[in-house]
């Protein structure tokens, strides 16, 4: 039996609406397999001299990665390979790499299918984050996604909580400019961080290059920790490192001067929440370069065993800066009069800097 006219029409329209779903799902399919099968060839050029014609399937099970020039580089049996890619590959990893959702969200280069699969391969493993939304790379373009399970995360914007970053599993953690990276993000984590140009990632530590200087945060795998000069602490910075086992920092606290409501002397102020202290048991050894030194700096740093306050001026220590510490067993300290945890348990000698060492007796 025949469709009448009207029949048609809804018939076309449906077929027009499941094609156009169709085709929207397949941009989305992780390449290699959202790429048409087609007859394409692509031409290598192998280190050995030598120059072959691949087809997709076995030029992609060769990838390597991508070249600086946006070449699409093969491996196979130690020879190295390479596709000379024409249509924007190394534009559109500048774009990736740099993280800034606005011009990845807008770029759009006609890759081949080799090129997209490349992309793929290099980037198809990282989400990007940006003031609450999640985006994947598909291979042709940046696409909202929801957040799941991957390698690497690409911090590009807004707040980022570290519930969430433990939700995808990731492993790395790249930090963009326009992060606004705390502890909040990194406690309880296990990541790697890398920093853009606004943060620096430097001796187990996140430094913002602003104000000259602010320390931001503690990268959650170190354990030897050095804090470069910098202006000032933020409060808990250091909280994701839970296994800490030294520590050198330029001064103790929020600033080097007791300036302003907001200083703050102790040390456990970089490993505080606003409520209480969570100093790691592992910290043994802190250096301090400068500063100051209140009463009780190290107040709620019971395991500590090991002071080097040389680069302190003496006048910038208070008598009972190292007071309360029961497991002290070496302190080098320019002020020779302070208050010791049970001072008849420590011999001292003067050093050549002319500091006082203290050195707890054996037995």
């Amino acid at each position: 039996m025949g469709l009448n006219a009207k029949s048609r029409r809804w018939l076309t329209l449906l077929i027009a609406v499941l094609f156009g779903i169709g085709y929207a799902a397949v941009l989305f399919i992780p390449y290699p397999q959202a790429v048409p099968l087609r007859n394409d060839r692509f031409a290598i050029k192998w280190s050995d001299g030598t120059r072959t014609e691949e087809s997709l399937a076995s030029a992609a099970k060769d990838l390597y990665g991508i070249s600086e020039t946006g070449d699409v580089l093969l491996l196979r049996d130690g020879i190295f390979g390479t596709y000379v890619s024409k249509n924007g590959v190394k534009e559109a990893c500048g774009l990736l790499e740099e993280g800034d959702l606005a011009p990845m969200l807008s770029m759009h280069f006609s890759f081949d299918r080799l090129e997209s699969t490349a992309l793929y391969f290099a980037y198809g493993d990282r989400l990007y984050f940006d003031t609450g939304d999640w985006f994947s790379f598909n291979g042709m373009r940046l696409a909202v996604d929801r957040i799941g399970r991957t390698d690497t995360v690409f911090f590009a914007g807004g707040e980022l909580e570290a519930s969430s970053l433990l939700t995808t599993g990731a492993r790395t953690l790249i930090v963009g400019d326009r992060a606004e990276l705390s502890y909040k993000t990194l406690w309880g984590t296990e990541v790697a961080v890398e920093g853009r140009a606004r943060y620096s990632v430097t001796g187990g530590v996140i430094v913002e290059n602003t104000l000259g200087g602010i320390l931001t945060a503690g990268v959650p795998t170190a354990r030897e920790l050095v804090v470069p000069d910098v202006a000032s602490c933020a409060q808990g910075a250091l909280l994701p490192c839970r296994d800490a086992e030294s520590l050198s920092l330029p001064f103790v606290g929020s600033r080097p001067v007791p300036a302003g409501e907001q200083f703050r002397g102790e040390l456990g102020y970089l490993f505080s929440d606003g409520e209480e202290f969570y100093v790691p048991s592992t910290l043994r050894s802190v250096t301090v370069r400068g500063g100051v030194l209140i009463s009780f700096a190290f107040y709620r740093c019971p395991a500590l065993e090991y002071i080097d306050a040389c680069g302190v001026e003496p006048s910038a220590i208070e008598k009972q800066a190292f007071a309360g510490l029961e497991q002290l067993r070496y302190l080098h300290t320019p002020r020779a009069d302070v208050e010791l945890e049970a001072p008849y348990k420590f011999t001292s000698y003067t050093a050549e800097c002319g500091c006082t060492v203290y050195e707890r007796k054996e037995g």
